[in-house]
C-alpha cells in the first residue's frame, strides 16, 4: 500500500483568473509566487473554495477507491490552517484546525479529513509579518494506485498558431509531461503545422514524445480515429486523451486525469469542463445530455463559477451522455467494448461516441476542477454547423435511443424547420432538409460522400450568407428589443405561415422594421419583412429579409421529408442499426484513412465489435 497525491493547490497562470484559483479580500495581501506558492502579509486570509482548487469530494468518492484522504501543506511563518466541508445542507462545515508558527526554514503540515459528501477546500489566516505556503496537496493514504499513461490525439485544422501555443505549454510543464506516452498530433488543414515558423523549436524541444501525422481533412473524427489507431501500437499506453487544438489548456488538468484513473474503482470516461475564452470565468459545459424527445441536446447554461455561489451545482453528480473532445479521456480496453468512432465528420461525433461508451457500461464523468478555455458556441455563427447537428443527431437518436418514435422525429423536424423559416432563416432551414436527406440515405452515405459532401454543405452555406449594415446605420426607430416568449401561440404560429404564403416579398432596398439580439425566434419577428440581427461576436448587424419564393420551395421540400421520416422510420432504423456497426472497426478505419494498421490484418468481422452486455442508458 502506498500513498497517491490526488491534487495539489496551483496558481492561476494569469493575475485576471485569480478567483478561479484562490480568493482574498485585498490582492495586495497576497503575492503569488510561481506555480504553486503565496506569500500572505500579516493578518491576510487566503481561501481555496474556488472552482480549480476545491477538492470535490464527492466523485472521489462515488468512482475511485478513495478511503483515506488527507491534506498536506508545506509553510513558513505563523498562522493557522482551516479544512471545511461544504454540503448541500451546510455552506461552510469546519472539519479540522492547525496553529502552526515556523521561524526558521519550513515546515510539513499534514490533517487527516474523516469521510463525506460534497467539496472540501482549506483556509490559511496569517499572523505573522510574512507567511509563506510553498506547497499544498491533498492525498490518499493505504491505496494501490494503478498504471496510467496517456496518448494525448490532437486533431488541428488551419490552427497553427493555437496548437504550438498548447503544444509548448504542455512540453513545459514536467508534471503533466510524466503522465504522457505520446502525444499525437494529425494534421488535416490546408496550411500545414509544419511551415509554421514555430514548429521546428517545438519539434526539437519534443523530441520522439511528439508524432506528426498529415492526412486528408477527415473532420473530428477521421483525426481523432487516426489518434487512437495510433494510441493502440504504444504497448505502455493504458488511456487516450482527445483535446482540440483551438483550447487554452490548464495543464493540471492532465495531471488531476491521471489521479483519477488511477483510483478508478470501475472504467469511465473522463471529461473536462469547458470555460469560455472569451469570458475566462465563465462556465459554457460539463458534460451533456441527449434529449430524444426533442432531437438536440440540453442547451448549455452559462455561469460564473469564480464565486463560491457559482460552485452549488457540483455538489449534485448529475450523469452525462457524453463530453465534449475539447478534453476527453478513457481507457484504450474501453475500445474493445465499444468500437471506434463513427465517421460524422464534425458536430455530434463527441455525443454519439458517449452514448455508445455509456451503452457500454462506461459512464462519462465529468470532474471539476479539470477544464480548459474554448471558443464559446456563440461565436461559432452562421454557416455549414446546421447540417451536421441534425444529421448527426437524428443518428445518435436512431441508434442510442430505439425507443424514440417515428412521430417525435418527424414533428420536431417540421417544428424546427418553421421556426427557421419564420426567422427568414432560410439558410439553416436549407441545411435541415439536407440533414433529413443525407439521414434517410443510410450508413452507406457516410463513406461515399466524405469531403466532397462537405464542401458541397459549405458552399450552399455561404450562398445563403446574409448581408450585413454597420449597427450605425440601423435606423433609430430600430431599438434592440428583448425575446418575449408570452407572444408564443399555437395560433400565432399559423397566422405567421399563412402571412409568408400570401404575401408578396418586401423590396430589396427595404430598410430594416427591427433590431433582435441574436438568437432570434420566430415571435420577436412578428409582422416585420426585414429585420437587422445584432450579434455580440460580430463587429456589425446581419440584415435578414422575407422571401416567399425560399419559404414556399422550403415548405414544401420540408413538409417532404417530414413525411418520409414518418413513413420510413423503421426501415431507416434498422440500415443504421446494422450497417453502422462495421464503420466502427479498425479495418474500416485503416481503409478510410488509407493507412496501414498491422493490428487491423486479418482481424474477424466481429472483432472490436460493441459487446453483447450492453447497459442502458441513464434515465
Amino acid at each position: 500500500m502506498a500513498e497517491r497525491i490526488l491534487q495539489r493547490a496551483v496558481m492561476p497562470p494569469k493575475r485576471r483568473l485569480r478567483r478561479l484559483y484562490y480568493r482574498c479580500q485585498r490582492a495586495s495581501e497576497v503575492r503569488q509566487q510561481g506555480r504553486c506558492a503565496l506569500e500572505l502579509s500579516r493578518n491576510a486570509t487566503v481561501r481555496f473554495d474556488t472552482f480549480f482548487n476545491a477538492f470535490y469530494e464527492n466523485y472521489w468518492r462515488k468512482y475511485t477507491a478513495l478511503r483515506h484522504l488527507a491534506l498536506r501543506l508545506r509553510v513558513r511563518g505563523s498562522g493557522v490552517v482551516r479544512i471545511y466541508r461544504r454540503t448541500r445542507e451546510r455552506a461552510s462545515l469546519l472539519i479540522c484546525e492547525r496553529d502552526f508558527s515556523v521561524r526558521h526554514g519550513e515546515s510539513t503540515l499534514e490533517m487527516d479529513v474523516p469521510p463525506g459528501e460534497g467539496f472540501l477546500y482549506f483556509e490559511i489566516v496569517s499572523h505573522g509579518q510574512s507567511t509563506r505556503l510553498s506547497k499544498a496537496e491533498w492525498f490518499a493514504r493505504a491505496v494501490e494506485p494503478r498504471p496510467v499513461r496517456f496518448v494525448a490525439a490532437l486533431c488541428t485544422f488551419n490552427r497553427a498558431g493555437l496548437l504550438l501555443a498548447n503544444l509548448n505549454r504542455l512540453f513545459a510543464d514536467e508534471r503533466a509531461l510524466k503522465w504522457l506516452q505520446r502525444v499525437v498530433v494529425v494534421d488535416q488543414g490546408e496550411e500545414k503545422v509544419r511551415d509554421h515558423p514555430r514548429h521546428a523549436r517545438l519539434a526539437s524541444l519534443a523530441g520522439s514524445r511528439l508524432r506528426w501525422i498529415e492526412q486528408t481533412n477527415r473532420g473530428g473524427a477521421g483525426g481523432f480515429t487516426r489518434g487512437l489507431l495510433e494510441a493502440r501500437k504504444e504497448s505502455a499506453a493504458t488511456h487516450v486523451l482527445f483535446m482540440d487544438d483551438d483550447i487554452v489548456l490548464e495543464t493540471e488538468s492532465i495531471v488531476r486525469a491521471a489521479a483519477f484513473f488511477s483510483l478508478a474503482r470501475d472504467d469511465f470516461a473522463l471529461g473536462g469542463h469547458m470555460l469560455d475564452r472569451s469570458e475566462p470565468r465563465v462556465l459554457v459545459e460539463c458534460g451533456s445530455r441527449y434529449r430524444p424527445d426533442r432531437i438536440r441536446i440540453d442547451e448549455p447554461r452559462k455561469r460564473r463559477v469564480d464565486r463560491p455561489d457559482g460552485l452549488r451545482p457540483f455538489l449534485e453528480l448529475e450523469p452525462r451522455h457524453y463530453n465534449g473532445w475539447w478534453f476527453h479521456a478513457f481507457s484504450l480496453p474501453a475500445l474493445e467494448r465499444a468500437g471506434l468512432p463513427l465517421p460524422l465528420f464534425l458536430r455530434g461525433d463527441d455525443v454519439e461516441y458517449g452514448c455508445r461508451l455509456l451503452r457500454n457500461g462506461i459512464a462519462t464523468v465529468a470532474l471539476p476542477g479539470i477544464a480548459v478555455w474554448h471558443e464559446s458556441f456563440d461565436g461559432k455563427g452562421r454557416s455549414w454547423h446546421p447540417f451536421y447537428e441534425l444529421r448527426n443527431l437524428l443518428i445518435v437518436g436512431v441508434l442510442h435511443f430505439p425507443d424514440t418514435a417515428a412521430r417525435t422525429v418527424s414533428r420536431h423536424f417540421f417544428s424546427r424547420l418553421l421556426d427557421e423559416l419564420l426567422t427568414f432563416d432560410y439558410g439553416e432551414a436549407t441545411l435541415m432538409c439536407e440533414a433529413a436527406a443525407a439521414y434517410l440515405r443510410g450508413p452507406t452515405a457516410l463513406v461515399e460522400e466524405g469531403t466532397a459532401l462537405h464542401r458541397r454543405i459549405a458552399a450552399l452555406a455561404r450562398s445563403f450568407s446574409p448581408p450585413t449594415c454597420p449597427r450605425d446605420a440601423v435606423g433609430p426607430s430600430c431599438v434592440p428589443r428583448p425575446s418575449n416568449r408570452c407572444r408564443a401561440t399555437r395560433w400565432g404560429r399559423w397566422r405567421l405561415v399563412l402571412r409568408n404564403l400570401v404575401r408578396s416579398s418586401p423590396p430589396p432596398d427595404a430598410s430594416p422594421q427591427r433590431t433582435l439580439r441574436g438568437g432570434e425566434q420566430w415571435y420577436d419577428v412578428e409582422d416585420a419583412d426585414v429585420v437587422a440581427v445584432d450579434e455580440s461576436h460580430r463587429p456589425d448587424c446581419l440584415v435578414i429579409r422575407r422571401s416567399r419564393g425560399r419559404f414556399v420551395r422550403c415548405l414544401i421540400r420540408g413538409a417532404w421529408l417530414a413525411l418520409r421520416l414518418f413513413l420510413s422510420h423503421g426501415r431507416v432504423a434498422h440500415a443504421w442499426r446494422s450497417g453502422g456497426k462495421p464503420l466502427t472497426r479498425p479495418a474500416f478505419w485503416t481503409r478510410h484513412l488509407n493507412v496501414l494498421d498491422s493490428q487491423s490484418v486479418g482481424e474477424e468481422a466481429a472483432h472490436f465489435a460493441p459487446s453483447q452486455t450492453e447497459t442502458n442508458l441513464v434515465p
